[in-house]
């Protein structure tokens, strides 16, 4: 399906935003992985040994940052445009042009191109009450305007997106940092004539923050690098 996006999101950032040095002398680095992240003194680190991956909790200031390094980490959900462009709202897409005396399979679901998503207004209601964005369609000949609603989940959470140093960089936070998560997924960015997934990837996570220990949580995870370049 060919998107072309007219928004381009306030909650992601795209670009080479560097990492970020210790933020206090006394900070030191714990290799995870391999990743290296700075981290105020008192955090330690607990490892475990998960069935395939490495896994551990790393500890100080009240806050328990939970760790999985291997080739099926969280990507700790998808971002709004990630949903825009490949969310399962586009499943429902086809269900109206199916009929009812035909048996579908992969080769004859109905296709249906998205042509534009743009935002909502107040009177694209008359499309969908109360969506976020509206996604002009085609079938065939056919165009059509198609409310889409973002989820919940999407809407409480900040992401800020970069690639540093050939690594493909998410961080996430709550809104509220007393819900959800707060959490950073790292991998290195594919390359050509690699096969997809041949990476291990980096996911860590932290919940019920203050907005002090949120703010701290940030800063640790911009000073990841991979251990090779950092060391």
């Amino acid at each position: 399906m060919k998107i072309r996006l007219t928004l381009i999101s306030l909650l992601l950032v795209y670009g080479c935003v560097g990492v970020e040095k210790k933020s206090s002398p006394d900070w030191k680095t714990i290799e995870v992985g391999d990743y290296l992240l700075d981290f105020p003194e008192d955090f330690t680190l607990e490892p475990e040994q998960g069935e395939d991956s490495y896994i551990g909790k790393i500890t100080g200031d009240s806050i328990e940052f939970f760790f999985d390094f291997g080739y099926y980490s969280s990507t700790l959900g998808e971002t709004l445009e990630e949903y825009l462009k490949d969310g399962s709202w586009q499943m429902h897409l086809s269900f109206r042009f199916m009929k009812p005396d035909i048996t579908y399979g992969p080769n004859n679901f109905p296709k249906v191109d998205i042509l534009e998503i743009r935002p909502a207004t107040l009177q694209d209601s008359t499309v969908g009450g109360g969506c976020d964005y509206v996604a002009k369609c085609k079938h065939e000949q056919t165009e059509f305007e198609y409310p889409v609603y973002i989820p919940r989940e999407i809407k409480e959470i900040n992401y800020e997106i970069d690639t540093v140093d050939n690594l493909y960089r998410k961080i996430v936070w709550s809104k509220d940092s007393q819900k959800e998560i707060t959490g950073i997924y790292v991998r290195e960015l594919y390359q050509p004539d690699t096969v997809m997934n041949s990476h291990q990837a980096l996911s860590m996570a932290t919940s019920n923050l203050t907005a002090k220990q949120q703010e701290i949580s940030l800063k640790i995870f911009r000073t990841v690098r991979h251990k090779e370049k950092g060391m």
